[in-house]
């Protein structure tokens, strides 16, 4: 189960930094992380977000190399917990750059 929710956060990673990209660059939309606004003014807005994403993607690839010494129910909700808010994450940026 593990696995399968490290791949899902690693993939909804993915798709938060392309719905972030478009709602900025195309939709016009407002950022509301001090992080990618930071970045963003110094390198740019599409380096920031592959930046920020990559280091998320490089936790993620740790956790998963790493996912046969997982062996607590509470890494495994935890996860899961991860994975239910990204979601909503990226379900919430998706409404607003379509509706914009």
């Amino acid at each position: 189960m593990n696995t399968y929710f490290i791949v899902l956060f690693g993939l909804l990673q993915i798709a938060d930094g392309i719905v972030t990209f478009f709602g900025l660059k195309l939709a016009g939309l407002g950022e509301v992380n001090p992080i990618l606004n930071f970045f963003a003014e110094f390198l740019g807005l599409g380096f920031s977000i592959t930046l920020i994403k990559l280091a998320g993607l490089a936790f993620i690839a740790f956790l998963f190399f790493d996912r046969h010494k997982m062996k607590s129910r509470w890494i495994t909700t935890s996860l899961g917990l991860a994975v239910t808010f990204y979601s909503w994450v990226v379900s919430s940026n998706m409404i607003l750059v379509v509706g914009a």
